[in-house]
């Protein structure tokens, strides 16, 4: 839940909010989506999409009496720190424009219509920022759950752009891009040289007087067989 509710409210104009998400692929690669989080991970939805209740499809969503809904929170702060936990890491932050019905809460809202407006990767499992999507080995029928890695990361690995992502979305305007201002205290090595230990030194002078030995004895040995 996102805090106390407050009255019934109606909006025609789009109210933003931030929430997190998996990005998923579907089965035949032709289309791109998102499932939830918590009480919305049985749920896959597109970039834009309706609202259903999966306990009563009979009554309007979002219902003071029920929990159905999509849920927003209302700044990206926070739904950044949902990216925190553990079972959250390899989560996707969405901005999105929620309107129709909708319920007011101290943390967020709880509204029937949604557009998704932008995907924000994070950050690698290696501390990097994400810049590709790849096969996360999860999913569910029809679906396959993607994770957003670094180049390194990704290696040789079939990767999807966060361009074709959002062009695979359907939706024109929605776009992806990555959540640096996290990572912007952070330095990265630019170099993959490993440094040279103290020891190394000595160990390479010690292979040079053994090959010069060896070298020496080679021409001793020549020496000898050499016909007089």
């Amino acid at each position: 839940m996102i805090g106390r509710a407050a009255a019934r409210e109606f909006s025609t104009a789009p109210l933003t909010g931030f929430k997190i998400a998996v990005p998923v692929i579907s089965a035949d690669g032709a289309t791109t989506a998102f499932r939830g989080v918590g009480a919305g991970r049985a749920r896959v939805y597109r970039a834009v999409d309706d609202a259903v209740c999966v306990n009563n499809s009979r009554h309007a969503v979002p219902h003071p009496l029920c929990r159905c809904g999509f849920y927003c929170l209302h700044t990206m702060s926070a739904a950044r720190d949902l990216t925190c936990v553990p079972e959250n890491r390899d989560t996707v932050v969405l901005e999105v424009a929620a309107s129709g019905r909708y319920r007011r809460h101290e943390l967020g809202l709880r509204y029937a219509h949604q557009r998704v407006r932008t995907v924000w990767t994070g950050r690698c499992r290696c501390g990097r920022a994400a810049e590709l999507f790849v096969d996360s080995g999860g999913g569910r029928l029809g679906w396959r759950e993607l994770v957003a890695r670094c180049a390194g990361c990704a290696g040789e690995r079939p990767t999807l752009t966060r361009d074709s992502f959002a062009a695979l979305t359907g939706d024109d305007t929605l776009r992806a891009h990555a959540d640096r201002e996290p990572l912007r205290r952070f330095e990265t090595a630019t170099t993959t040289e490993t440094p040279a230990r103290a020891g190394d030194a000595v160990v390479d002078a010690e292979l040079a007087v053994i090959n010069a030995r060896i070298d020496e004895l080679h021409t001793q040995v020549e020496d000898l067989l050499r016909p007089g």
